[in-house]
């Protein structure tokens, strides 16, 4: 039972981590689109819906909820499914826009944008298999 519990433990500094590096990856992001309002440009009659502040703010707001979620140590269950939920919900919107760009105009700006990205929403899918709510004991 004790080596269980070890390498529970082990596996909580594992998703502290993750929490931290994914969150910050997310809420970088989102500030970079908040300071360039033009980022999405094609096709034109999507571009506002794509550079809305409102768009980036909660993708701001999910990054900062799993940041906090690491460096707290929070278990919370609605705080963290919900961090993870709009993290991946904000990143998806993001490689839809982007894939428009790229596949629709040729435009390869996004590359290493999309790169992030995907890493990203791996590790938002290992978190969420590994993540364990806290026991109360």
């Amino acid at each position: 039972m004790r080596l269980h519990r070890k390498l529970n433990l082990h596996s909580h500094r594992l998703n502290r981590w993750n929490f931290i590096k994914t969150g910050s990856l997310i809420a970088i992001l989102a500030i970079s689109f908040l300071i360039d309002r033009t980022y999405f440009f094609y096709p034109p009659s999507l571009a506002p819906a794509w550079n809305s502040i409102w768009a980036d703010s909660v993708g701001l707001l999910a990054g900062v909820d799993l940041i906090l979620c690491g460096v707290l140590d929070i278990h919370v269950d609605l705080l963290v499914k919900l961090g993870l939920g709009v993290s991946v919900a904000f990143l998806t919107a993001l490689l839809v826009a982007e894939f428009f760009h790229v596949f629709g105009i040729d435009y390869f700006r996004f590359h290493p944008v999309i790169i992030f990205e995907i890493y990203a929403i791996i590790n938002l899918m290992q978190i969420a298999y590994e993540y364990q709510p806290q026991d109360d004991d």
